[in-house]
């Protein structure tokens, strides 16, 4: 589903003519906005060049949001460097750093042709071979993401630190978007501080691996999306994502994490995965919290209102996973 906005066209023409010359721009045909997604806006950008006419996917940093503070240009340099590497994603084609042009600061990339699956996707349950090829490339592509080399972020240091790391984040987040007083997740943060297990490995991390973030065609995976959340960090981060925010057909467990540890070397052990399961619950809790500050600060995309109501009702859930981690943790 995608909303036309058509004022964009000529500020967006009229910038790129004058900052990328070498897209060649002739003239912006149209601009839409693509209705998924809550966080950095994007637009399918429809464009004559001199080479013919192209399309390309506009990011545009938001006013609002539910993962601040946003920086589009760290994504920027992020993919330019994962893309060197190897790995398939969207081309970059420029970095605008004038938010007046469209209201934010923006990234202009290529657009990857494909399909989407969604996480229970009915099209995967009716098909053996079908969900066959598509966990295993999706097991083969988050083992190449955490052996992709990258100097765009910071390096944590080897053992507990990695882990703290991204609760130090959570803890800024959520006093960043704090609406009312929230003890529960605050003593889960304690916990994941005080119990931060040592990382088997450092690697570069997705933080929003699953099926919705990628694109398929043909059978093979021809895009990895969405890289806003990526850092770098545990592996086992990634892992335990699919297993709770990004559960579905392709969560990394079972036979699938079987799968991953014998490509990668890296253990999949009760312990670490519980502390990063829950990790991953309070990350997804505080982006929903977020969600129903946005609102009330001016954000104007209703959908934020189901995120928050998400991340309420997953304390439960929290409470569960924090008893779990202290029990394994105290055997």
């Amino acid at each position: 589903m995608r909303a036309f906005t058509g004022a964009m066209a000529a500020p967006l023409e009229k910038a790129l003519q004058r900052g990328a010359p070498q897209l060649k721009l002739e003239r912006v045909v149209s601009v839409e906005r693509f209705t998924s997604g809550l966080s950095s806006q994007s637009y399918r950008v429809s464009a004559e060049t001199a080479d013919g006419p192209t399309t390309w996917v506009m990011r545009v940093e938001p006013a609002h949001g539910v993962i601040p503070p946003y920086d589009i240009a760290r994504e920027y340099r992020l993919l330019s460097a994962v893309g060197a590497a190897g790995l398939p994603v969207p081309a970059v084609l420029h970095l605008e750093e004038d938010a007046t042009v469209v209201g934010g600061r923006f990234i202009l990339m290529s657009f990857v042709e494909g399909e989407i699956y969604q996480l229970r996707d009915p099209r995967l349950a009716a098909d053996a071979d079908l969900l066959a090829n598509i966990q295993t490339q999706f097991v083969e592509l988050l083992a190449r993401i955490h052996e992709t080399p990258q100097n765009v972020f910071p390096h944590y240091a080897d053992g507990a630190e990695a882990a703290r790391a991204q609760v130090a984040v959570c803890r800024r987040r959520m006093q960043a978007t704090d609406l009312l007083p929230a003890p529960i997740f605050r003593h889960a943060l304690d916990v994941l501080d005080r119990l931060a297990p040592p990382a088997q490995r450092i690697g570069l991390l997705h933080g929003d691996f699953r099926l919705p973030n990628l694109k398929w065609r043909e059978g093979t995976l021809a895009g990895i999306l969405d890289w806003e959340l990526a850092t770098v960090g545990d592996p086992l981060a990634d892992v335990a994502f699919t297993q709770t925010i990004g559960a579905g057909v392709c969560s990394i467990d079972g036979e699938l994490a079987r799968r991953y540890s014998e490509r990668t070397g890296i253990e999949i052990d009760a312990k670490r995965i519980s502390y990063y399961r829950l990790l991953e619950m309070v990350k997804g809790s505080i982006i929903g919290r977020a969600g129903a500050y946005d609102l009330v600060h001016g954000g104007d995309d209703l959908r934020l209102l189901s995120v928050a109501a998400i991340a309420t009702s997953g304390q439960p859930m929290l409470v569960h996973l924090e008893a779990q981690l202290e029990q394994l943790l105290e055997a």
